[in-house]
């Protein structure tokens, strides 16, 4: 291969990179993106991800975002988003062992997002995702809980290691274990 092809691939792999992060995110809407998207936060996207989480992410959700899902979640009944936020150290370069990660509701009214801390900026070694269940009956890890949820509910999860479903009852935000 001459150098000159091995450029073009290499920029065609690049750009196709670039797409398919910004594909992930094309369902949001721009006004809950900005509101997210504030003092250095970004949206959690597939090449955020560490390791082989990657992978794992595209084959048990193909086509989800890890850092956005959404669904009737909050108690009003509209549609609401849950955004998953990081932040890195800008001083870290490639290696992010220390960067943070929050958790956001975000949802419109009168077409002004307003935005719920769910889990408030925590430092991580590896990005967790989040996505949606249907409404069904749940049980947490050890079966010792067990909910009906008349509404979808989400789950925020290191996807080797823990997972917390969260779901309103009523107006109050739960969640349930469900793995360590």
């Amino acid at each position: 291969m001459s150098q000159w092809k091995g450029i073009l691939l290499a920029i065609n792999i690049c750009f196709a990179a670039h797409v398919h992060a910004e594909d992930c995110l094309n369902n949001l809407p721009a006004s809950i993106r900005s509101a997210v998207e504030q003092d250095n936060w970004t949206i959690l996207q597939p090449q955020d991800l560490a390791g082989t989480d990657p992978q794992r992410w595209k084959g048990n959700h193909p086509g989800e975002c890890p850092g956005v899902t959404s669904g009737n979640f909050y108690p009003k009944g509209k549609t609401s988003y849950l955004v998953a936020l990081i932040q890195r150290d800008p001083t870290q370069g490639s290696e992010q062992n220390n960067q943070l990660e929050k958790l956001t509701l975000v949802y419109l009214k009168k077409d002004n997002p307003i935005t719920i801390a769910v889990v408030p900026p925590t430092q991580i070694p590896a990005p967790m995702v989040v996505w949606k269940l249907r409404p069904g009956g749940y049980q947490d890890l050890y079966g010792s809980k067990k909910v009906t949820i008349s509404r979808e509910s989400f789950v925020y999860e290191k996807l080797v290691g823990p997972a917390n479903q969260f779901y309103y009852d009523g107006s109050h935000l739960k969640s349930l274990v469900l793995s360590r």
